[in-house]
């Protein structure tokens, strides 16, 4: 069995599709990007309004509803905890829409 018969979209396609997002969205021109690492909460990238904002992109893009329970500080740090929370929603029924 492949995995890339697999209908889900894996972790390094979620992170680059969601660098772009927030690059493109919450960055200023002149900032010369972020890294799966950059802490997003700690440089004020990601605020209330911000985190809304993508919380409803990952609903329209993945077609997963974000349970509140996961809406906290350590599931949205960096792109890596972002993307690998996306991934791991794909998972749960609870989370489809």
């Amino acid at each position: 069995m492949s995995d890339s018969s697999d209908p889900q979209h894996g972790y390094d396609e979620v992170l680059a599709e969601l660098k772009v997002f927030v690059e493109t969205r919450f960055l200023p021109e002149e900032n010369e990007g972020i890294e799966a690492d950059s802490p997003l909460l700690q440089l004020g990238i990601l605020t209330s309004l911000n985190t809304t904002e993508l919380i409803a992109h990952i609903h329209d893009r993945y077609g997963l509803f974000m349970p509140p329970e996961y809406i906290v500080g350590k599931n949205f740090k960096s792109l890596d905890t972002i993307s690998k929370l996306v991934v791991r929603l794909q998972t749960d029924p609870a989370a489809m829409a």
